[in-house]
């Protein structure tokens, strides 16, 4: 259980073999690339060109994936429209996946040689991807028509009341007759009295807009205007040769043909993507490895015949690699070295079944540093003893266990998946033996408790929450001082931590002395040793500090920490709440279903067996998620604040970016 050691490859090859080495550093997975250092009289690697065309085919096979989902999700508005309405719009069905399935949808294997295939077949695929934009460019015209008609039907709607076509409207020789939109409010107090000549008549009346059917004089029309104008009178535009209600009809019958072959359209597209989606998840994640290639001729540096190549070697696939070279038939040399004292180096842990599904707690914080301790194997002790006691129900911590490792069992994700379900699974143990310890089943106590029920004593549960914290602090205290010690810093170490210690073991001993029977003589030894663990305190505050000043402010500022520490501790207080939480909600929901199964007969008993359902559900699920949450913050700042780094980066091999697939090493191009 610890952070696995690194080797250092240097890599240099025959430029003609590039190509086959970096396929099979890619295969292996045990190679993680970095900047090759400047080489005299060598040139910079650069792959622009190569690395401009992969980002262009995956940028179109992404846009094919996100047009396919935003199509299933058009059409499956289209279904709820149509089970809504009871209407027939879409022969379309999504494909159905068992529940099983659904649980164990995980990446689909793929051999080597259908992998390295995929590229020179892929003439179908890019067809279909052709097609869907062609497809995408048709729908966008026809959302841009269906926009314009739907703005000139709002038009026409002005215009509903007039019963004639729009290219009837007009005057002759002697007269002209307008039609158009004016403001209602200045309609209304328009005073046409002294052109008795001018015929102003209000067809419609909507949205404080007036439909006005205007005729006046030929001679007249400068007068007519004018007087127009300041009603902010706006000719009609339409010379249709239809009504208003007529061009309106035909614009709805228009916009129902568009959204037919919108589906049509949709339909089309998402036909492509069973056929060709498979195919086109393959390709994707070909080129996300043709990308990785690219980044690492980037990272070389070379001459017109070899290139010079570094990457990180986990020093126990070390071995394995080198054979994977020897066996590729490419003209080599490789050099592997441990790092340099100063040289960063990737991440990799290494532990036990229990422990690693924990990994993803830390890494969610940040990945350890490569030299410090691995804290994985503490965030995992306590992280299991912390969740149990925030749900702390027997009955809960059951379903728990069962549910997470059952859905384990039956998704049977590859190696480093389903971490979740395994914590979740092993919370539930630990809730279930706290729950036991508690005497809680369902917020009840059907059995007595092995220790004591906080319902009942509470001020023990807030004692043993405070309790576990203060343990877990001076836990990652003493991890900050073995890590010390190991790093040549015993002084920052016994006068740091080790001072903290000593002040605790006084502090102990002094409030024994006055508690306990027997304890008085104590009295005097606790105080010299509360003295020399003071003093120590004071010490390592000042090391390291220059001049008087600094050195004062150091240890009385190292005092002040103390302040800082009982904060830590009194945020433990949360597993008290938690905890307590659980068995009240719980012994809530079981009072509520209780009065109404008595209140209401018959159906009080069908009610009954619904709120506890409902209930408890409600109640695992929001302090499952409580308990997630809160443990992780405490790990977070309490537990790592006292030792942890980090800082560092997880080991990322080449050819472990894969999204939509996993290769497996069979088929006709195994490593």
């Amino acid at each position: 259980m610890a952070l696995l050691p690194f080797k250092k490859l240097t890599l240099i090859a025959h430029t003609r073999d590039e190509e086959k080495i970096l396929t099979l550093l890619s295969r292996v997975g045990s190679v993680e690339i970095t900047a090759t250092s400047e080489i005299e009289r060598c040139v910079k690697g650069d792959a622009g060109e190569r690395a401009e065309e992969i980002r262009s085919r995956a940028a179109e096979l992404s846009f094919c994936f996100d047009f396919w989902r935003a199509e299933r999700a058009k059409l499956d508005k289209v279904i709820r429209r149509q089970e809504k309405e009871g209407t027939k719009l879409t022969d379309y069905s999504p494909v159905k996946v068992s529940l099983i399935d659904k649980i164990r949808g995980g990446k689909p294997d793929v051999a080597f040689d259908e992998f390295d295939r995929v590229a020179e077949d892929s003439d179908a695929i890019w067809q279909a991807a052709k097609r869907l934009r062609e497809i995408s460019a048709e729908e966008s015209e026809l959302k841009g028509e269906a926009t314009r008609n739907a703005a000139l039907a709002e038009q026409l709607s002005y215009y509903e009341k007039c019963d004639v076509a729009f290219d009837k409207v007009r005057g002759g020789r002697h007269a002209e007759i307008l039609l158009g939109l004016a403001p209602t409010d200045l309609y209304k107090v328009a005073d046409f009295s002294d052109m008795p000549e001018l015929s102003v008549t209000e067809i419609d009346c909507r949205r404080r807009v007036s439909t006005l059917l205007v005729a006046y004089p030929t001679e007249q029309r400068e007068v007519a205007t004018e007087k127009l104008s300041a009603i902010s009178f706006s000719k009609c535009g339409f010379d249709f040769p239809v009504t208003a209600t007529e061009q309106i009809a035909a614009l709805k019958a228009r916009s129902v043909e568009i959204d037919k072959t919108l589906v049509t359209l949709a339909e089309e597209a998402v036909s492509i993507e069973r056929e060709i989606r498979p195919k086109a998840e393959i390709l994707s994640d070909y080129y996300r490895v043709e990308a990785e290639k690219a980044q690492a001729i980037d990272a070389t540096f070379r001459t017109s015949a070899a290139f010079v190549l570094t990457a990180w070697v986990p020093a126990y696939l070390e071995e394995s690699t080198e054979q994977a070279l020897a066996g590729s038939g490419a003209a080599y040399y490789s050099l592997y070295e441990d790092p340099a004292a100063d040289e960063a180096y990737p991440t990799l842990a290494k532990n036990n079944p229990v422990v690693t599904p924990y990994e993803s707690i830390t890494n969610m914080y940040s990945a350890p540093s490569p030299r410090e301790i691995d804290p994985n194997p503490f965030v995992a002790f306590f992280y299991f003893i912390l969740f149990g006691l925030m749900v702390s129900d027997a009955a809960y911590g059951l379903i728990l266990a069962l549910g997470g490792f059952g859905l384990y069992a039956l998704k049977r994700p590859r190696k480093g998946e389903g971490q979740l379900l395994l914590i979740i699974g092993m919370g539930g143990v630990s809730t279930l033996i706290w729950g036991v310890m508690f005497g809680g089943y369902f917020g009840e106590s059907f059995f007595p408790p092995v220790m004591f029920n906080p319902m009942n004593e509470p001020l023990k549960m807030l004692i043993l929450s405070v309790a576990l914290g203060f343990f877990q602090i001076v836990f990652g205290m003493g991890i900050s001082f073995v890590g010390k010690c190991k790093n040549g810093k015993p002084l920052s170490a016994v006068f740091g931590e080790g001072s903290w210690f000593v002040l605790f073991i006084g502090l102990g001993l002094f409030v024994a002395s006055g508690m306990l029977a027997g304890m008085a003589a104590a009295k005097l030894p606790a105080l010299i040793v509360l003295a020399l663990g003071g003093a120590g305190v004071l010490v390592g505050g000042a090391l390291g500090k220059k001049g008087v000043k600094g050195k004062l402010i150091g240890a009385f500022g190292n005092v002040y920490n103390v302040t800082g520490f009982m904060s830590d501790i009194l945020s433990y207080c949360r597993l008290f709440g938690l905890g307590l939480a659980t068995g009240v909600v719980g012994m809530v929901v079981n009072l509520i279903a209780g009065i109404l199964r008595d209140l209401i007969p018959v159906v009080g008993y069908l009610l009954f067996v619904v709120i506890l359902v409902v209930g408890h559900v409600f109640n695992i699920a929001i302090n499952t998620l409580g308990a997630y949450v809160h443990n992780s913050r405490l790990q977070y700042v309490e537990f790592f604040s006292r030792f942890y780094t980090g800082g560092g980066h997880i080991f990322k091999p080449m050819g472990s970016s894969l999204k939509y697939i996993h290769l497996d090493n069979k088929g006709g191009n195994k490593v």
